[in-house]
């Protein structure tokens, strides 16, 4: 869990930190707009992307939030704009 409060751009980093190290991406970095399925996630590896983050934020979220916010841009967005519990169902 990260020590201080996480804002947008550490969310964002930290995913795709994350994903690089997940996923058999090409040699050049994951870009936060890229969807998760050109990423090629599918759906244990955006299991194991939301327990390690789950973990690394120390809130519970959604298995579907991969479906609902589907680039790291979104999801990122999304988690930084003050959701401070379990995840809703969606963006609506």
């Amino acid at each position: 869990m990260p020590a201080t409060p996480v804002n947008e751009a550490d969310i964002r980093d930290w995913c795709l930190a994350c994903l690089e190290r997940m996923i058999d991406y090409p040699a050049a970095p994951v870009d936060p707009n890229t969807s998760f399925a050109e990423m090629g996630l599918d759906s244990a590896t955006s299991l194991y992307f939301i327990v390690e983050l789950e973990e690394w934020l120390g809130r519970e979220l959604e298995p579907e939030i991969v479906g609902d916010y589907p680039t790291v841009a979104q999801l990122a967005r999304h988690l930084a704009d003050g959701n401070n519990g379990a995840e809703d169902a969606g963006p609506g």
